[in-house]
């Protein structure tokens, strides 16, 4: 089917089709044996129109699986633009794009054996622990293709690799077990290497093996880079869009001092293998890199079409489909937001361990329940789903239970240190590259 005269038919307004076409290997373990392997192909379509309506503009958004749907699906897209008005703006134009790092080729070239081998690689080592049974996994592999097609004659399209580790560890075989539920997605095995990232989960399962919750003060905290991730990139990705500014709600201001003299933060759209990582966003428009915090300072704004038109400013790349509770190879079913894309933290000089035999009295956490930040307010609260307690400077007994919470303005102003070595992780939040992130005076509440 000729798609861009599909489209034209359907509506004489701007449109743009995002189609994301994908084959992805599923390998589900149960205990030490593999309990099934889907195979799947996947395409998805989904169409943006954008009509001129009463001094501005109104936007329809409509998704489908199949192209003999395109013409219902944009037509239904036009009659849902009637329903709503924005400022106009226009959909970008094709531009010279950069080469960026997204494929691991053992994925690519056969994503079946991929899985296949990682599953097996992972069942071995957590197989030979006597105290943590893998009571679910998911192993799972993606090549993922991106096409972007608009009225304005735009046409690109890009390819890349994922690989998703889920693992249940049961931790403890008497009358009180614990929980330890680690998710991770990469672009290339090599950044979820079995060898070195099983090894420290199971590490962080064993340590719950003794355990007591916290008690309620405010105290020095360590943050696992998923959950700085989970505190910032919703967040700081917020105040730092244009969409806030329009909206007279964003905290932070060109030039002036929003965090602590250790904190830079990129929006990095080019970060070699970054989830986030393309030669487009998801609108067609170059990614790139934008420096939003330098040594506390606000230096930018980020921008997609919409808001880089508003604010008479230029489009950063930053027109992003959420991944929300989809999977990545889902996005088709969202419209594009202004958003970041890799919200990339500058590591510290520091190892992790001296952070640590700096804390006199304090705790590391490791993984928390969904913290789920305002992004106005930056007000997050949030059960301590794995902990540890830190004295003297040295790692002590499991934390289990309990809260943290507070916001992430604050959060950004009490670092106190930042470990050296970034990793690129996924909690709930996703597109992000942190270090551990030490943050003095939050607020821990143990139980009543």
């Amino acid at each position: 089917m000729n798609i861009q005269s599909a489209l034209d038919r359907a509506t004489r307004a701007q449109w743009e089709v995002f189609i994301q076409q994908s084959r992805r290997v599923d390998i589900q373990l149960r205990q030490s044996r593999t309990e099934a392997s889907i195979r799947q192909e996947n395409v998805g379509y989904g169409i943006r129109v954008i009509t001129p309506r009463n001094g501005g503009a109104g936007v329809g958004f409509a998704s489908c699986n199949s192209e003999g749907e395109l013409e219902a699906t944009a037509e239904k897209a036009h009659e849902l633009a009637k329903m709503n008005r924005t400022p106009f703006f226009e959909l970008p134009v094709k531009k010279k794009l950069p080469s960026v790092q997204i494929v691991d080729r053992r994925i690519l070239t056969n994503p079946e054996a991929a899985a296949r081998d990682y599953a097996e690689a992972v069942q071995g080592m957590v197989s030979d622990s006597k105290e943590i049974l893998m009571t679910f996994g998911k192993v799972r592999a993606y090549v993922v293709e991106t096409k972007i097609l608009n009225s304005r004659g735009l046409s690109s399209r890009s390819k890349g690799t994922y690989i998703y580790l889920e693992m249940a560890l049961k931790i403890g075989t008497g009358s009180n077990p614990t929980e330890f539920w680690p998710t991770r997605y990469a672009r290339r095995i090599a950044d979820l290497e079995p060898t070195k990232i099983v090894p420290e989960w199971l590490d962080i399962a064993r340590s719950c093996l003794k355990r007591h919750p916290p008690k309620t003060k405010e105290t020095t905290v360590i943050l696992s880079p998923a959950i700085a991730c989970d505190i910032l990139v919703p967040t700081i990705g917020f105040h730092a869009s244009g969409e806030a500014v329009h909206q007279n709600l964003s905290q932070f201001k060109e030039g002036a001092k929003v965090a602590s003299d250790q904190l830079d933060v990129v929006d990095d759209g080019l970060y070699p293998y970054g989830l986030r990582t393309s030669p487009f966003d998801d609108e067609g428009e170059p990614q790139r890199r934008t420096k939003i915090i330098e040594r506390g300072i606000f230096r930018h704004h980020v921008q997609d079409q919409l808001y880089a038109q508003v604010l008479g400013a230029k489009p950063t790349g930053n027109g992003i489909r959420p991944r929300g509770f989809g999977d990545v190879d889902e996005r088709y079913q969202v419209p594009p937001a202004n958003f970041t894309t890799n919200l990339t933290l500058k590591p510290g000089h520091d190892s992790l361990d001296a952070l640590v035999e700096d804390v006199k009295e304090g705790i590391l956490i490791h993984q928390a329940a969904w913290l789920n930040p305002d992004e106005i307010t930056t007000r997050f609260g949030s059960e301590i789903r794995n902990a540890q307690e830190i004295q003297n400077g040295e790692l002590g007994e499991a934390i289990v239970g309990g809260s943290m919470s507070g916001s992430a303005l604050d959060v950004i102003n009490r670092i106190s240190g930042l470990s050296n070595r970034p990793e690129i992780v996924t909690g709930y939040a996703f597109g992000c590259v942190a270090p551990y992130v030490r943050v003095d005076n939050m607020q821990i509440s143990g139980p009543s």
